[in-house]
């Protein structure tokens, strides 16, 4: 192998990691749009292009940690080629998120662009691919397959099998899960709200199917609120590649608590599970979340604590304990599982819509009648890291969010539980929310928050403190 990448090459990479060895002699274009993880070998004679026009998402190319790559090795991305962790690459083959267009007569290949230009390459972890091997177009590889030496991929294969040929077939499939019936109800559906965030849906899609077999007991809903933007032909793209997705789309905004509702009454698992379409499902989590439903379908509610990260899975019982051990991440949709059952049972849905917080309502409210749920202390999504936008910070946070906790007074809760969640949520949560919202001028209102401190906090032994507080934190984001 020759000479590695110089370091000044190196950093203009959108990411590059520890201990990878990339040799110096080969063809790299737009390395801002490629992101190399660690420990990842990429010999001689190799060409990584990734156009640099404007699509989705970034970066294009993706190699991910411990991959081994022989020399010759060709990756051309219109849109997205992503290379999952431990992938073996033998010598000369080319990968290519599209085909080259040849139909023309009298015109040079190379001159009549590309078929499938809207389509991705993802290859999953511990794929060996052998050489000379060819893939172009819209594929998807499993992941642990063999792919023969010299093979051509048409068409998607799936986890676990040994494929070859030209057109590449499969040879030997070992599927890890039992199939079951086309017509057998789904034990959990994923369902996304969304948008006008085709890039971040895109990830977040990615991340979900990356996880799913072609037989698997999960279901993926996505409605779409009348984005205006690339949303559409993003979840067009999945919908062509993966029966278990279900798409609708309202014909005109009906604003986003209606369209959490609306997304979660279409599903048909057995459990529902809301999805943020800026939040990514981690790698292995999907499998593990479904373990820990098909050991407690009696719970109403299985609560997903990302911020505890000790692994542990437990029950309890009453609203009182699940607002201890919630609190107000329970508004959270990501973090929410509901046993479809009791969702269906809820007699007025709608009671608290449009306060940004119904979601919150609707677990309380299962509660009263399934008292049981389950808590999981596991990091299972990762954030991107969108600012809040558009909705008046106090008045969700403090009016909307303890008028729906005062509404279960009597029905699980008491004075005291909220009494006491109304301190927690703010020193936990609300004053550190204020100040990141203060600190980067996100496009939330706040004019009005110190008001409404007063009016929900004024009889606090705490008040005039955290009033200090606010007028600091106030000050530090003008100065």
């Amino acid at each position: 192998m020759s000479h590695s990448l110089k370091s000044e090459t190196v950093s203009s990479f959108y990411f590059y990691g520890n201990n990878t060895e990339i040799s110096a002699n080969g063809q790299l274009k737009h390395p801002k749009l490629i992101l190399i993880g660690d420990r990842v070998t990429i010999k001689e004679d190799y060409s990584i292009q990734p156009e640099a026009q404007a699509s989705l998402p970034l970066p294009k190319i993706i190699i991910g940690d411990d991959c081994k790559c022989e020399q010759g090795l060709t990756l051309y991305a219109i849109n997205r080629i992503e290379i999952k962790s431990n992938v073996t690459i033998g010598s000369n083959v080319s990968i290519s998120d599209a085909r080259q267009e040849y139909r023309q007569i009298g015109i040079p290949v190379m001159a009549q662009g590309w078929m499938d230009g809207a389509g991705e390459v993802i290859i999953g972890e511990g794929t060996q691919i052998g050489e000379g091997t060819v893939i172009a177009g819209n594929i998807r590889i499993g992941k642990h397959s063999v792919i023969y030496p010299g093979s051509v991929i048409e068409q998607d294969l799936p986890d676990y099998c040994v494929a070859g040929g030209a057109p590449a077939q499969i040879q030997q499939h070992q599927p890890i899960v039992p199939p079951i019936s086309p017509d057998a109800t789904p034990l959990l559906s994923i369902c996304i709200p969304t948008y006008n965030r085709a890039i971040y849906l895109d990830f977040c899609l990615s991340c979900i199917f990356s996880q799913l077999q072609d037989d698997s007991l999960v279901e993926v809903i996505v409605c779409d609120n009348a984005s205006t933007d690339a949303t559409p032909q993003v979840i067009a793209r999945y919908a062509s590649r993966y029966p278990c997705l279900k798409a609708f789309r309202n014909s005109t905004n009906i604003g986003g608590d209606r369209n959490i509702y609306l997304v979660a009454q279409l599903a048909k698992g057995k459990f529902i599970k809301w999805q943020g379409d800026d939040d990514y499902c981690v790698e292995h989590s999907i499998p593990s979340l479904l373990e820990v439903i098909h050991n407690h379908t009696e719970c109403g509610i299985i609560y997903l604590n990302v911020h505890n990260h000790d692994g542990q899975v437990y029950t309890a019982k009453g609203a009182s304990a699940y607002l201890r051990a919630s609190g107000i991440m329970c508004t959270f949709i990501s973090g929410i599982i509901l046993r479809r059952e009791d969702f269906e049972q809820i007699e007025e849905p709608f009671r608290y819509i449009d306060s940004s917080l119904n979601q919150a309502y609707m677990q309380y409210e299962i509660l009263t009648r399934n008292p049981h749920f389950c808590v999981v202390n596991r990091r299972v999504f990762d954030f991107s890291g969108n600012p809040p936008a558009g909705y008046n910070f106090g008045e969700v946070v403090f009016s909307n969010y303890q008028t729906i906790l005062s509404h279960f007074i009597g029905k699980g809760l008491t004075a005291e539980d909220v009494r006491e969640e109304k301190r927690n949520s703010l020193f936990n949560y609300i004053l550190g929310w204020y100040w990141g919202i203060m600190r980067d001028h996100a496009p939330v209102f706040t004019d009005d928050f110190e008001d409404l401190f007063r009016k929900f906090y004024g009889d606090e032994s705490y008040f005039e403190d955290v009033l200090l507080q606010i007028a600091s934190i106030k000050a530090l984001a003008q100065s």
